[in-house]
C-alpha cells in the first residue's frame, strides 16, 4: 500500500542496470529496492547518474512487478550507454523526482 509520496528528487544508490527479453523485443530495466515504495513518486521525471555523467530519462511511470517490486524501464535508444554500464558491471543512481501538478 502506498502510503506517503515525496515532493523532493528520490535519490536510490547502487542500482545496477538489466537487460531483458520478451520474444522479440528487447528492454532495459533498473529494478527499485522494495523499502522505497512508499516513497515513489508516480509519475516521476527519471535521471541515471553514472560516475559524474548524469543522464536525464524524461517522464516515467514506476510499474509494479511481481508482489512488492517497482522498476522503471530505460529507453532502448540509449541501448549503447546500457550495454556499456551493464558489460562493466558498474552501479548508477537512480533519481526520481516528483512530477507536481499545477
Amino acid at each position: 500500500m502506498r502510503i506517503l509520496a515525496l515532493s523532493i528528487p528520490l535519490v536510490i544508490p547502487r542500482r545496477k542496470i538489466y537487460k531483458g527479453h520478451k520474444v522479440s523485443y528487447e528492454f532495459y530495466v533498473v529494478y527499485i529496492p522494495q523499502d522505497f515504495n512508499n516513497l515513489l513518486p508516480i509519475p516521476a521525471f527519471v535521471s541515471i547518474i553514472n560516475e559524474n555523467e548524469t543522464i536525464k530519462i524524461g517522464i516515467r511511470r514506476p510499474f509494479k512487478v511481481g508482489r512488492n517490486k517497482y522498476a522503471v524501464i530505460l529507453p532502448k535508444d540509449l541501448g549503447p550507454i546500457w550495454e556499456k554500464i551493464i558489460k562493466e558491471g558498474k552501479e548508477v543512481i537512480l533519481v526520481l523526482e516528483p512530477i507536481l501538478s499545477q
